[in-house]
């Protein structure tokens, strides 16, 4: 394809709703190459357009899965921030009522008779659960714990709700999200911050010092591969925003006792009607000939979990506490 300038392109009313200099300036910096269109998962489904939105197009972003790929061909400039303020944009979405009142971007579930977390509340690390697992699978928190202190890393709850990387909170810019960050992390003393959610790792890290949890346990591989250990045979998918960490993924997985299947990479799809569905349903196929799936995000746990008839799916954290002889929180899980 030939290049060409995306601001040429772009129509009267597109330039109205692209308020934001910084985005404009990141879509006038596309040369058209098309590359993140070809690696798009939501593209091949119909989805969104990546290349239409640089080039103006707002309303081809419904449908972004924020997955990030676009990001990883491109060496011209950031697609994914544009995508994700065009998503936002274009499908009207404003921070919802319950971040006002839970402080959390999805409405907390229930804990009742969950395994109750046991965080040491003297620690200066803290372990920030996040939204998705808050209102998804609470029951996480407590393998992300356990799992934390198998190797030797107690922590606390930080309890200031959500980091701000969701879509709703794109039409703010980077400087009011960053003051917010620092106002939900204010008065918390933190040394270390351990994440359950990567994208709630990399939006705190502005503010912060953060960690995913496979960072403690990698960096600890060796208590992990004196645990009692389970067999199992596994696929690893560390889940979008962790794909560039898939060999210590898969290393702390094989010190658990566990065989890793090769199998082809892919977004869970999110939660994007229409989209999601297709997108499972290609990463479920690949998946015929392993016991479960490995995942290191609670938005691929809750997408793997709630696909009827699908391959059983493991957070990293609840494999390791399965390997240390801790079946706690499959009473959840469909393994």
């Amino acid at each position: 394809m030939a290049q060409r300038s995306p601001m040429s392109m772009r129509s009267s009313e597109a330039s109205e709703m692209i308020c934001r200099k910084d985005i404009a300036d990141l879509m006038d910096r596309c040369v058209g190459c098309g590359a993140c269109r070809d690696v798009c998962p939501s593209y091949r489904h119909g989805g969104c357009d990546p290349l239409e939105v640089m080039a103006g197009n707002i309303e081809k972003a419904k449908g972004c899965l924020t997955c990030g790929l676009c990001n990883d061909v491109c060496g011209s400039t950031i697609p994914k921030k544009v995508m994700m303020y065009a998503a936002c944009i274009a499908n009207d979405v404003k921070i919802p009522q319950t971040f006002y009142d839970t402080g959390y971007n999805l409405p907390p579930a229930s804990v009742e008779g969950l395994p109750v977390p046991d965080y040491d509340e003297d620690s200066d690390d803290v372990l920030m659960p996040g939204c998705l697992t808050v209102a998804m699978a609470p029951y996480l928190e407590y393998s992300a714990v356990e799992a934390l202190r198998i190797v030797g890393n107690d922590v606390r709850r930080f309890d200031g709700g959500c980091c701000t990387y969701p879509i709703p909170y794109r039409s703010m810019s980077d400087g009011d999200r960053d003051a917010m960050k620092h106002r939900i992390a204010d008065d918390q003393n933190i040394r270390q911050m351990f994440n359950i959610c990567p994208g709630c790792r990399d939006e705190m890290s502005s503010v912060c010092d953060t960690d995913h949890v496979i960072g403690p346990l990698h960096r600890n591989i060796d208590v992990i591969k004196g645990l009692k250990g389970i067999d199992l045979k596994v696929a690893s998918l560390p889940g979008c925003s962790l794909r560039h960490h898939r060999e210590e993924f898969s290393d702390i997985i094989e010190a658990c006792g566990c065989t890793v299947v090769d199998v082809e990479q892919g977004c869970c799809g999110k939660a994007v009607p229409g989209i999601s569905e297709k997108i499972m349903r290609e990463r479920q196929d690949s998946l015929k000939d392993v016991d479960a799936v490995i995942v290191g995000c609670p938005s691929c746990f809750a997408r793997y979990d709630a696909f009827e008839g699908g391959v059983s799916v493991l957070y990293i954290t609840e494999l390791v506490c399965l390997a240390a002889g801790d079946d706690t929180t499959f009473h959840k899980n469909k393994l």
